[in-house]
């Protein structure tokens, strides 16, 4: 058993082999029977296996103990050959005979559990693993136990209920992982497929490529292809024809291996793979029917019905659109439809009704599809989590602003324009309780070697899983366009919101009294000038003097003045002398707006959605009378620029030296009205929120924001990198600037490229100056820019006024 165990099947045949010579009687070679079954069919020969244990079956003289272990180990065959029916009712022979067994009984509850997982009835799983868990903990089989919770940790996965899922399988894990090379695997795996729902798809394909590694290492080749099958619809969405290269992979090593039933569900991921590369023929078409009803014959319902989806996209592509109908209406959609075929169901409905040309009816669809998505996305008030499971609605979200650009209503494209850009910020989390594990846990990155090393690696992912468990939040839907309007012309301002599909870029114009929507140029040549503008921003700031700096900076002015031509100039005849409110689109994601000539001098503020900019200026903004303000370490004007700041307010907590720590700023930071952070940031591109400002005892990251039980209304970033972002795979933006609004700030003042330690010195004092007297900070901001020599390419985030 400890030789199984370990993946060693030869060395286990082999003592299996001497126990049989030594069996004294008819119980003992049928127990030496069972093992040496298993082990045929792990080493690919699983029909003799269940022969053997159907032999033993007969034989009479066997005690009801060993017939049990017997129909339990049949059980486990039929489990391992995907025979779903078979094994339950295998298992639920040997349960009743195992009561005085609890370890055996814990155990075949555990397998029973697994293949209902296996035939998608995750609720009925849930109830055997609990019941198993209960049996090992009551005879302090710690190590079964935490399998069992493993296991209902997936089968909540399953239910869509991903935090419980997350904190079954972390209670587990410490359990599970240093046990053997196999359990590590498995643990790797299963966590990869959490990882894959929660939109993290880079990391969950690398946890996947390791265990299917280990498992081929160990000449696991069944575990091997079902981590493999999991790959391959990991890698569905970005890369079809690889997923069809891994699932085919993993449908050949089933096969060999005599478990058809899981073969045939790795073919339907070749097929939709297929569909996804693009292919339209009739022959796919056909083959995919003929597997759809094998599918379903052996009770692979959920599987069959994805397969079936991709059939009615396909059969859409190829203009058969009464055919597709007819396919959509025999697919049962229901509550336990798991989260990703419930929006792959609204996008291909809304796909034929747009091929029909019932552009409502498609809308509606979208509507529905990304309604369900934001329910299930309440559920997690982590920014961390909400931002990267958006991936799962992006391609809705794009499709209805297709169809809302297609329409060309300013009413329409302003809808979609707001259930695009939200995707993540629609969610309004609330303030999760103190962790003391979290705040360790940072503590202990703060105090390592800012080199990557396995530690930080671990603490990191530790502290990510943690922020998961933050307190659920609330969704609402999109203002109206009325709401928006009445406020721009209280405030007179104009919101331009910029839209991109591929290389084609559309603004909508509003003001309190017009919107309009306004095609621009294409958006490559766009992307194209903003990456020279941050090359030049952040040479500029190192060379602000001397004839080459000059020469950057007019190379600047004039990449400046193309860009706004682009974006701002065809729009300023709607904006007119108003204040702005921007919602760009991810593409331009790290354009300093306020530098662009048409916005310079003017108050821009950039929310993250016109809805949620509504939901700031609502909540009025009382003048600051509580100030920190922080200069951190290796800076060398840090400290003169929060001593100039704090000598415009009556009064303030300055920190420096070794005062500027996690601790002490952190009790700052959670009583004060303005937040200002001088100091060195990095940003972490593949983690935004460990983007961090260093202080005197480490970094202070964006995950400590979650640590503060309430948060400043103003937070300035001075900190170079600090302003930058993230765009991810939903094309949701994510980096220190969100977290501070995402935990409740109202403004936040940052930078999306460096600034010259003098400048930033010089402007934010005067912006300090000009807020103590009462300045709103927007408005501050485009004096600041305007009356200065220098480059000045702060943003106000969020509501600037």
């Amino acid at each position: 058993m400890r030789a199984v165990r370990a993946g060693d099947f030869s060395g286990a045949r082999h003592m299996l082999a001497k126990a049989m010579q030594r069996a004294e009687d008819a119980d003992q070679r049928a127990i030496v029977t069972l093992s040496q079954s298993y082990v045929a069919a792990e080493l690919g020969d699983p029909k003799a296996a269940m022969d053997s244990c159907r032999a033993l079956l007969a034989v009479s003289a066997l005690r009801p103990s060993t017939l049990a272990r017997v129909w339990q180990q049949l059980g486990l065959l039929h489990m391992r050959a995907g025979n779903e029916s078979e094994s339950v009712a295998a298992f639920s022979e040997a349960i009743p005979r195992l009561q005085d067994d609890p370890e055996r009984l814990g155990l075949a509850l555990t397998n029973r559990g697994i293949v209902h997982l296996q035939a998608h009835r995750p609720r009925e799983g849930a109830e055997d693993f609990r019941a198993a868990r209960d049996i090992f903990t009551q005879v302090g089989d710690m190590e079964s136990a935490a399998k069992a919770q493993h296991n209902l940790g997936y089968a909540y996965l399953l239910l869509g209920d991903l935090i419980t899922a997350l904190r079954q399988m972390d209670h587990a894990i410490e359990v599970m992982s240093p046990l053997t090379d196999v359990m590590r695997s498995v643990v790797e795996q299963d966590r990869a497929e959490v990882l894959l729902a929660a939109g993290r798809t880079e990391l969950a394909s690398a946890a996947l490529d390791a265990a299917a590694r280990s498992y081929g290492s160990q000449r696991l080749r069944r575990f091997q292809a079902e981590a493999e099958l999991v790959l391959a619809r990991t890698l569905l969405h970005d890369d079809p024809p690889r997923a069809r290269a891994v699932a085919r992979r993993a449908a050949r090593r089933f096969a060999s291996h005599e478990s058809p039933s899981w073969a045939e569900r790795a073919e339907a991921l070749t097929k939709i793979a297929q569909i996804e590369s693009g292919t339209r023929s009739a022959a796919l078409r056909d083959d995919a029917d003929e597997l759809d009803a094998q599918l379903r014959r052996r009770g692979h319902r959920r599987d069959a019905e994805q397969l079936a989806l991709h059939v009615a996209r396909l059969c859409i592509r190829r203009h058969e659109l009464d055919d597709a109908a007819s396919r959509l209406k025999r697919i049962r959609i229901d509550d336990d439809t798991p989260i990703g075929t419930r929006l792959l169901a609204r996008e291909v409905k809304a796909e034929l009704a747009r091929a029909r040309g019932r552009a409502k009816v498609a809308r509606e669809h979208v509507r529905q599809g990304l309604q369900d998505l934001h329910a299930w996305q309440a559920s997690f008030g982590s920014l961390d989590l909400q931002s990267t499971m958006v991936g799962h609605g992006n391609a809705l979200a794009r499709l209805g602003l297709e169809l809302a650009l297609e329409d060309g209503r300013p009413e329409v494209v302003f809808e979609w324009s707001e259930r695009a850009r939200a995707l993540a910020s629609k969610v309004t989390s609330l303030r999760p309780p103190p962790d003391p594990e979290l705040a360790a846990d940072l503590t202990a990155l703060r105090l390592l070697d800012p080199k990557e090393t396995a530690k930080a690696r671990e603490l990191r992912e530790r502290i990510r899983s943690k922020t998961w468990y933050a307190a659920e939040g609330s969704v609402g839907e999109p203002a109206s366009l009325e709401a928006l309007q009445a406020r721009l012309a209280q405030d007179h301002a104009a919101l331009v919101a910029h839209i991109v599909l591929d290389d084609r870029l559309t603004a909508l114009v509003v003001t309190g009294e017009r919107a309009d929507v306004v095609p621009l140029d294409g958006a490559t040549r766009v992307r194209d000038q903003l990456d020279r503008i941050a090359a030049d921003l952040d040479f500029a700031a190192q060379n602000p003097g001397g004839s080459f700096g000059q020469t950057v900076r007019a190379s600047l002015e004039e990449d400046l003045s193309a860009v706004a031509d682009q974006l701002v100039s065809p729009l300023l005849e709607q904006i007119g002398d108003r204040r702005v409110v921007l919602t760009p689109s991810a593409l331009l994601a790290g354009t300093p707006w306020t530098l662009l000539p048409g916005l310079k001098g003017r108050p821009v503020t950039v929310p993250q959605s016109a809805t949620r900019w509504l939901e700031l200026v609502e909540r009025r903004a009382a003048k600051p009378k509580r100030i920190g303000l922080v200069a951190g370490p290796r800076v060398v004007r840090a400290c003169e620029e929060v001593d100039r700041a704090a000598a415009e307010w009556p009064s303030t907590d300055v920190l420096n030296g070794d005062d500027a720590n996690a601790a002490k700023v952190a009790e700052v930071a959670s009583r004060v009205d303005v937040l200002h952070l001088a100091g060195h940031g990095v940003h972490a591109g593949d983690h935004p929120l460990f983007s961090a400002v260093e202080l005197a005892d480490g970094p202070w990251f964006g995950h400590d924001i979650d640590l503060l039980p309430q948060t400043p209304s103003i937070v300035v970033l001075s900190a170079c990198e600090l302003g930058q972002v993230s765009v991810l795979r939903g094309e949701e933006t994510v980096g220190m600037t969100a977290a501070w609004l995402h935990a409740g700030a109202r403004t936040v003042l940052s930078s999306p490229a460096l600034v010259a330690d003098e400048i930033a010195c010089d402007a934010l004092a005067h912006w300090h100056r000009l807020v103590a007297a009462g300045t709103a900070p927007a408005d501050a901001l485009a004096e600041v820019i305007a009356s200065s020599d220098g480059v000045v390419p702060f943003l106000c985030f969020g509501a600037g006024w």
